[in-house]
C-alpha cells in the first residue's frame, strides 16, 4: 500500500510542477550612493524609463540584483520616483532595520498602483553602499515566482495615530481576493522589528473586525502567516475588505499558493516484484496470517 501511495504522490507532483524563467532587461555595474554630490549620475539608478514600465502589465515580476560595496559603512536601497518619493508599498521610513548586509536579489512586483506612480513620476533606485548589476523579468508565459503578488517593506503598528497609513496594511484589495480560489493559501511574510517591545498580528476587515476563524496572534520571530481561503473568508472580504493589523513588524511579501487538484492520472505503472505486504505496507512472509497485498492486489 505504501508503494502504491508513493507512486500516486509522484504522479501528482509531476502534474503540479511549474517552471519560470528570467530574461535580462539590463546588466552592468552601476554604483549607487546618495552621498554623491548633486548632479552626479550615481546618486541614483534610472536605467529603466517610464515607457519601459508602461509596456509591462500589472502583476509583472522583476528582479533586481544588488552587490554590496564592502567598503561602505551600510547598505540600503529605496524604490522611488524621480523626486525621491517612495513607490506605493515600498515606504521604508518607519523601519529602523531597513537595509541589507550581503549581495541581494530583490523581488519587485509591478502592481497597478506602482504602474500609475511610475507613469506620473518615473522610477529610480536610491540608497547607499551597493551596485546594481542586473535586472531581470519573468517571461510572459511563466507563472509569477511562488505566486508572489506583492513585495515591499511596510511597517505595521496599531499604536500609531489614527490616519497614519502604517496603522494597517491593505496591499490586497477585495478585487484581488475575488480572484482567489477556495482552498488557495495566502502567505504573508512578516519580519519583526527588534526595537519594538512586542509583536502581534491579526487578519481583519477595514473595520477592524476579525475575519472568520481569525484572532490575535503574538509572534517572537520572523513568521510566514498562512490563511487558507474559504467561502466565508471570501464573503467577508467582499463585504468589508482585507487588512493586516498588529504591531512590531514589517510585511515584506504576499504570495498565493494555489490549491491544485489533478484532473487525471493517465497511467500508473506498478512494478511486480513478488513481495508480499500487510495493510501497513510492511513486507511479510508466506506464513503471515492476515490480509496480504501482492503486486498491488489483495492476495
Amino acid at each position: 500500500m505504501k508503494r502504491i501511495y508513493s507512486v500516486l504522490v509522484l504522479a501528482i507532483v509531476a502534474l503540479m510542477s511549474l517552471s519560470a524563467t528570467e530574461r535580462d532587461l539590463w546588466t552592468g555595474s552601476w554604483s549607487v550612493s546618495w552621498n554623491y554630490p548633486e548632479g552626479d549620475e550615481h546618486r541614483e539608478w534610472k536605467q529603466l524609463g517610464q515607457s519601459d514600465f508602461a509596456a509591462m502589465e500589472a502583476g509583472t515580476t522583476l528582479y533586481f540584483y544588488f552587490e554590496i560595496d564592502t567598503e561602505a559603512a551600510y547598505h540600503k536601497y529605496n524604490f522611488d520616483n524621480y523626486a525621491w518619493k517612495a513607490l506605493p508599498g515600498h515606504e521604508a521610513e518607519h523601519d529602523p532595520e531597513f537595509g541589507f548586509s550581503e549581495n541581494t536579489k530583490v523581488t519587485f512586483v509591478l502592481t497597478q498602483a506602482v504602474k500609475d506612480s511610475i507613469a506620473a513620476g518615473g522610477f529610480a533606485i536610491h540608497g547607499h553602499g551597493f551596485e546594481v548589476v542586473k535586472v531581470t523579468i519573468l517571461e510572459e508565459d511563466a507563472e509569477p515566482a511562488d505566486g508572489v503578488i506583492w513585495s515591499g517593506n511596510w511597517y505595521v503598528s496599531w499604536e500609531l495615530q489614527d490616519g497614519d497609513e502604517h496603522k494597517e496594511w491593505k496591499g490586497i484589495t477585495p478585487d484581488d481576493f475575488a480572484a482567489f480560489n477556495v482552498n488557495d493559501t495566502l502567505c504573508l511574510s512578516l519580519e519583526i522589528v527588534p526595537t519594538d517591545e512586542y509583536h502581534a498580528y491579526k487578519l481583519e476587515d477595514y473595520g477592524w473586525n476579525a475575519l472568520p476563524g481569525q484572532a490575535r496572534v503574538d509572534i517572537t520571530a520572523n513568521t510566514e502567516v498562512r490563511l487558507v481561503i474559504t467561502d466565508a473568508i471570501k464573503n467577508a472580504v467582499a463585504d468589508g475588505g482585507f487588512a493586516l493589523h498588529g504591531h512590531g513588524f514589517n510585511i515584506v511579501q504576499a504570495r498565493v499558493a494555489a490549491y491544485n487538484t489533478p484532473t487525471a492520472i493517465e497511467q500508473v505503472t506498478l512494478r511486480s516484484n513478488g513481495i508480499r505486504y500487510n495493510l501497513l505496507g510492511q513486507p511479510v512472509g508466506e506464513d503471515y496470517k492476515g490480509v496480504v497485498i501482492l503486486n498491488g492486489k489483495k492476495a
